[in-house]
Parts: structure tokens; C-alpha cells; sequence
């Protein structure tokens, strides 16, 4: 499934949707964690690049389907 082109407060508010936290922020990058121990690290910028948006969605375990579901 492709991902929709996202600015960074849009998936910051969809990570907070998915239950993640945000617990840093740096430059332009955002840590997120998740109660259950997942953490995803993403740039907040104007436009997030899909494939950079997909590897982080894959590497924190977050399901794609389930993410575009809760876009906003």
C-alpha cells in the first residue's frame, strides 16, 4: 500500500493516534515511544519522504495499513 505524501505534524499526530509519546526532539528528528516499548524516530520537516516514512513505520513494528487508517 502506498503512503500518502505527509508533512511531520501529520504524522505526529497520527503516532499520538497509534498510542506513541513523544519523549525528544532534536534538529529536525522526533523520538516517539510507544508504552509497550517501540520507538520510532522520524524528520519533522514540511514534507516527510514516503520511503524514509515507510522504513520507520517498518522498523517500530507499526502496521501501514493501520497508520493510513488513522491519517487526519
Amino acid at each position: 500500500m502506498k503512503l500518502p505524501l505527509l508533512s511531520g505534524r501529520q504524522v505526529l499526530s497520527t503516532l499520538k493516534r497509534l498510542g506513541f509519546v513523544e519523549v525528544h526532539r532534536k534538529g529536525s528528528h522526533v523520538k516517539m515511544k510507544h508504552p509497550d516499548g517501540r520507538i520510532i524516530v522520524f524528520p519533522y520537516q514540511d514534507e516527510v519522504d514516503r520511503y524514509t516514512l515507510k522504513g520507520a513505520l517498518r522498523d517500530s513494528e507499526i502496521n501501514i495499513e493501520d497508520f493510513i487508517k488513522n491519517v487526519k
